[in-house]
C-alpha cells in the first residue's frame, strides 16, 4: 500500500505573512514612525534656532516618504479581493491613506521650513518643543497599536488581545488630546506676540503648529480604525 504523504501545515505566523496585507501595512507603519522620530528631533533643534542640519533632515524625510510610497503602491496593486482578516477593504485602504498622510505632512513641513527659517520666539519655544514631543508620542503609540494587529490575528481576537489593543488605542487618544491642548497654548502664545512679530512670521508659526498637530490627528484616525475593527 502506498504511504500517504504528510501535508506540511505552515504555522499561523507564516500564513499571516504570506496571505495577509497587514505585513506590508506594518512595513509602511515602520517608515512612518522612523520619519516621525527624525522629524521630532529635527524640529526640536529648529525651534531652538539650530538650522545647520535641516537640509539633510529634509532629504532624509523625503527618502523615507518615497520608500513608504513604494510599499503603499505595491500593497494597493496586490491587495486581494478578500482579506485574510474580516476587515472591509475600503476601510483598510483608508487606514493606509491616513498613515500616508502623516508622511505627506512631514515632507511638506520640512520643505517649507527649509525654504524659510522662521525664528521661534523664546516666549513660546518650550511650548513648541512640548507639542512636537507629544505628537511623536501619539504616532509611536499608534505604531504599537498597529503592530498589535499581528497578535490579534494569531489569537483569533481573544479577549485578552482585544483589551490590550484597546489600551494601546486609548494611549493614542490620550496623547492626541494632550497635543491639542498644547497647540491651543501655542496659538494663544503666538497671538500674544502678534504685535512684536513680522506678519509673515506669525503666518509661518501658525502654519507650523497646524501641520505638526495634523500628524497627531491622522495617527488618531488610524487608531479609530483599529477600534472599529475590534468592535466587530
Amino acid at each position: 500500500m502506498e504511504k500517504k504523504k504528510d501535508h506540511f501545515r505552515a504555522p499561523v505566523q507564516d500564513t499571516f505573512r504570506r496571505k495577509s496585507p497587514f505585513g506590508q501595512l506594518l512595513d509602511h507603519m515602520g517608515k512612518v514612525n522612523e520619519c516621525t522620530l527624525l522629524l521630532g528631533d529635527g524640529l526640536v533643534n529648529y525651534y531652538k534656532g539650530d538650522y545647520k542640519n535641516f537640509s539633510e533632515l529634509t532629504k532624509n524625510v523625503s527618502k523615507l516618504e518615497h520608500e513608504a510610497d513604494i510599499i503603499k503602491r505595491n500593497l494597493r496593486n496586490h491587495l486581494p479581493n478578500s482579506l485574510f482578516m474580516p476587515v472591509d477593504k475600503g476601510k483598510f485602504l483608508w487606514a493606509l491613506r491616513e498613515q500616508d498622510k502623516i508622511l505627506d505632512h512631514a515632507e511638506n513641513l520640512v520643505r517649507m521650513l527649509d525654504m524659510r527659517h522662521t525664528k521661534v520666539p523664546k516666549e513660546v519655544q518650550s511650548i513648541f518643543i512640548d507639542h512636537v514631543k507629544l505628537v511623536v508620542k501619539t504616532v509611536d503609540a499608534m505604531k504599537n497599536a498597529v503592530e498589535n494587529i499581528k497578535d490579534l490575528v494569531e489569537t483569533s481576537f481573544i479577549k485578552r488581545e482585544r483589551e490590550q489593543t484597546k489600551e494601546l488605542v486609548r494611549k493614542v487618544h490620550k496623547y492626541e488630546w494632550e497635543a491639542d491642548q498644547k497647540k491651543y497654548e501655542m496659538t494663544l502664545g503666538i497671538y500674544k506676540l502678534e504685535k512684536k512679530l513680522d506678519p509673515m512670521d506669525v503666518y509661518h508659526l501658525l502654519k507650523i503648529s497646524d501641520w505638526v498637530d495634523d500628524i497627531a490627528d491622522h495617527a488618531e484616525n488610524v487608531a479609530d480604525w483599529l477600534r472599529s475593527m475590534i468592535a466587530k
